[in-house]
């Protein structure tokens, strides 16, 4: 071919041939786009799934927290109704023609320090069931979780004796069984009247006795007076028991001078504090708020804090719930250490407790007359009388909700009477 001839077929078809620049740029474009769409979707795909996993927890979060609060309500219906048997003129008449007294709730405490949703399923399987299909209606309407819609204020439903024609239309959805939730629940009983109540310290009756004298502060006492916490205060707080005592009733009575024999300003032992504060002069709130009392270091709170209360009222100790430790505390309280040595008293212990179990005190005489056969003798018994009880009015319960991995927990002080519960406190964690 002619070189005139190859110039004329590149002026009419020109060159075919593409630059090298741009090779490949159209699949580079093509790969960048998958990268980038691919990014997208996977971003968009985890958000999603977290999404959805979130609210799945969330879910089960607010079912915790409810499954909480009704272990709080179904066990304050146990108290409530151990409270009417007990007070019931006919098992008081009998219990009396016995010698005995029957403090229901107190005793529902004591016999049940737990209740879980395994214990009140196991209830209602074994042998077909303890509770009928009427029964276990009737405890959800009291509890409020009823298994049949209530009726009875509509003015279309049948009067007492008429056959509701509608019944047999209700829908399936409506009826459920008593335990037929997701989840579980465990809600445990303290009884508060079974602890030392701190506000003693405020009790106008007691506001002229010196703080050796003051019931409060002897029960204290006695609760410190063991041996094995000589260590704790001789070497760590670096004061005497009667000191830290006196300290804690500083917060609560309304001057400014410290108690017993120290005196000066009682606000001048939080001047090092940061941030600095000063004694409340009034009740405690919570039993927690101990804690900021000069001299109540933590391992205090863990040695003493499961053996005090703010809530009873009556500043009265029941001796049918105390625990050994208490029993303890009221007998030291009220025994003179010279006379009564502390071995006796361990020694002791154990047998009233024993006694106790089958037969509980009816009166707060009954107590000292045990306790004095034991061969320990007391002093003062009539204002040791004066702080003890056989009568519990007030429990704390703590109650936690379980579903899948969620857990909520509830905490509230009841004072229960014949008529229903009344809350003294409700914390929610």
């Amino acid at each position: 071919m002619s070189a005139s001839t190859k110039v004329l077929l590149r002026h009419l078809g020109g060159d075919t041939k593409r630059p090298s620049g741009q090779n490949g740029f159209a699949l580079l474009m093509a790969l960048i786009l998958v990268v980038l769409i691919t990014a997208f979707v996977t971003d968009f795909n985890y958000k999603s799934r977290i999404d959805i996993i979130s609210a799945g927890h969330h879910r089960d979060d607010v079912r915790a927290n409810y499954l909480a609060k009704s272990g709080i309500r179904t066990y304050g219906l146990l108290l409530v109704m151990g409270r009417q048997v007990g007070r019931n003129p006919m098992a008081q008449s009998f219990l009396a023609g016995m010698g005995m007294n029957l403090d229901g709730a107190a005793m529902v405490c004591r016999s049940i320090p737990f209740l879980d949703t395994a214990m009140l399923r196991f209830m209602t399987q074994v042998g077909e069931g303890m509770m009928s299909e009427e029964e276990e209606q009737g405890l959800l309407s009291l509890v409020g979780v009823g298994g049949q819609a209530d009726n009875s204020q509509s003015p279309t439903s049948p009067s007492r004796g008429e056959i509701d024609a509608t019944a047999d239309d209700e829908p399936e959805g409506l009826k459920r069984d008593l335990l037929a939730f997701e989840g579980d629940f465990k809600v445990d009983c303290i009884d508060e009247s079974s602890r030392i109540d701190l506000n003693g310290f405020a009790n106008q009756t007691w506001a002229g006795y010196t703080i050796q004298q003051h019931p409060t502060a002897l029960m204290l006492y006695g609760l410190m007076a063991h041996e094995d916490f000589d260590p704790l205060f001789e070497e760590r707080l670096k004061m005497d028991r009667w000191e830290l005592i006196g300290n804690i009733k500083d917060w609560v009575d309304p001057d400014s001078e410290r108690s017993g024999i120290w005196g000066g300003d009682e606000d001048a032992l939080y001047d090092n504090y940061e941030p600095r504060y000063r004694s409340k002069n009034g009740r405690f709130d919570t039993v927690e708020e101990l804690r900021m009392v000069h001299g109540v270091t933590d391992e205090v709170w863990a040695l003493f804090g499961e053996g005090l209360s703010v809530h009873t009222q009556n500043f009265k100790v029941n001796i049918n719930s105390s625990s050994p430790e208490m029993i303890r505390a009221l007998i030291r309280a009220y025994s003179d250490p010279a006379i009564v040595p502390m071995q006796l008293i361990d020694t002791k212990i154990p047998e009233l407790m024993a006694e106790r179990i089958f037969i509980p005190y009816a009166r707060p005489t009954d107590f000292i007359s045990r306790v004095q056969a034991k061969g320990i003798t007391l002093r003062d018994t009539n204002r040791l009388k004066s702080v003890i009880s056989t009568d519990s009015k007030v429990f704390r319960l703590s109650s936690t909700g379980y579903v899948n991995e969620s857990t909520y927990n509830t905490v509230a002080v009841l004072r229960i009477n014949n008529n229903g519960v009344r809350y003294l406190l409700w914390k929610d964690n």
